[in-house]
């Protein structure tokens, strides 16, 4: 990942992107050994920027330049908020029910690549019901082969986090709608 002192982020982004496409599998089970906290926070920005970005196409932001990069940082600090979330409630739950068999750092990853590789997509209208399924796939491949946990327990981890992000988002919705 390194070149010429500097960390090449994008290089790294476009090999994660397609091996994760490919094998994703091969990919969470060589992510332990090869994982690093900044090339996980450049994928972040860089996901969660492109699905900023990407969501000005769609016509939904208000019409002012101002209102238009307002709506879009709120789109990147969504996107990176939810992965920062969504790695505390999975490694809490995978700590209650499996103990520690990985860092919350390798945890994270494992939830800025899947949910990174899926926004993609996400800015699409309608996409939801195709990004939502193969993220938590790519979750619990991550958990499965990052973490060496069983297909089960693996599982396990899902069906007690997923409830759990869910009414999060369901409960700030209601504070920020009326």
């Amino acid at each position: 990942m390194e070149k010429s002192g500097r960390v090449d982020i994008f290089r790294f982004y476009g090999l994660a992107l397609i091996q994760l496409l490919i094998e994703p599998g091969v990919f969470f089970a060589a992510l332990p050994v090869k994982h690093t906290l900044g090339g996980t926070l450049g994928f972040l920005g860089l996901s969660s920027g492109f699905y900023a970005g990407a969501g000005l196409l769609t016509g939904a932001a208000p019409g002012s330049p101002a209102a238009m990069a307002l709506t879009s940082f709120a789109r990147f600090l969504g996107a990176s908020g939810m992965m920062l979330i969504g790695g505390a409630i999975g490694y809490s739950a995978m700590v209650m029910i499996c103990g520690k068999k990985a860092g919350f750092s390798l945890v994270f990853g494992i939830y800025v690549y899947a949910s990174g590789i899926t926004l993609l997509l996400a800015w699409l209208p309608f996409m939801l019901w195709f990004t939502e399924p193969w993220k938590y796939w790519l979750v619990w491949s991550g958990f499965k082969n990052g973490c060496g946990l069983s297909g089960k327990r693996a599982l396990a981890v899902l069906a007690v986090s997923l409830p759990l992000q869910w009414c999060l988002i369901l409960s700030a919705l209601g504070a920020v709608m009326p």
